[in-house]
């Protein structure tokens, strides 16, 4: 299976680094999936021209950040520490991460009453311009970002709403404080690449593979109370889906 870049031997960034970060790259993208036994150390010293000891410092690299794992006498393989979803029972974010055996964080990026436009108001049912609840948090797990989440509701249904302590499940909020049970969601995954803010704040290094989840979620009328957009790491979460015949 062959790289995907080149390495830059006029550039100050050590060859190293490149080289990992072609490797990183071709992994988040999918050139190699989770298993994949990648080249050896003579593939990837003959494929960029480099010494051993180069390739060996990116391996090493990879192997501590968690991409890559050894076994002794058989190869190098791309590791899958990804926090995986399939059907289940519908969960917040941080039920789901306790569920898992991580610790769930929130940091608020920004909050405030914003109005609906033409996306948000078709989620939540409502007329373009209704007053709507927003706040964008980055969510963590075991001290790790793993998405920046966006949550929607209206305002009629949670008045004073940023006198609750916005760092919890929100979820939960909406039901202890405001009687609103959420019962059922609607989910739609897309893929992206995310850009440079997203990278940012996630700490990684663009380009990087993401995926885009839109959630919608339902009272027990069936009524929409909350509109939820993700953006996720990919390298730390996806989606395993069973199917039956």
């Amino acid at each position: 299976m062959q790289l995907n870049g080149k390495l830059d031997y006029s550039s100050k960034e050590p060859l190293y680094h490149q080289l990992k970060e072609i490797i990183r790259k071709n992994i988040l993208l999918g050139v190699f999936q989770p298993g994949d036994r990648i080249p050896t150390e003579d593939e990837l010293s003959k494929t960029f021209e480099v010494s051993k000891s180069v390739v060996r410092q990116a391996i090493s690299l990879l192997v501590q950040e968690g991409f890559l794992v050894k076994r002794q006498g058989i190869g190098t393989f791309v590791v899958d520490n990804r926090i995986k979803q399939g059907p289940r029972k519908l969960t917040s974010f941080s039920e789901e991460m306790k569920m898992k055996g991580l610790e769930p964080k929130s940091v608020v990026l920004e909050n405030g009453i914003i109005e609906a436009n033409k996306k948000i108001a078709e989620a939540l049912a409502v007329e373009i311009g209704t007053p709507v609840i927003m706040v964008k948090r980055i969510r963590y797990a075991q001290d790790e970002p793993i998405g920046i989440q966006t949550f929607y509701t209206l305002e009629k249904l949670a008045p004073d709403f940023f006198d609750n302590s916005l760092t919890q499940s929100l979820y939960n909020l909406l039901e202890t404080r405001y009687g609103l049970h959420i019962v059922k969601a609607e989910e739609k995954y897309y893929a992206t690449i995310l850009d440079n803010h997203e990278c940012k704040l996630l700490k990684v290094k663009p380009p990087f593979a993401g995926f885009i989840v839109e959630r919608i979620g339902y009272d027990v009328s069936d009524i929409p109370v909350e509109y939820t957009e993700s953006v996720i790491r990919a390298d730390k979460y996806a989606v395993e889906i069973i199917l039956r015949k």
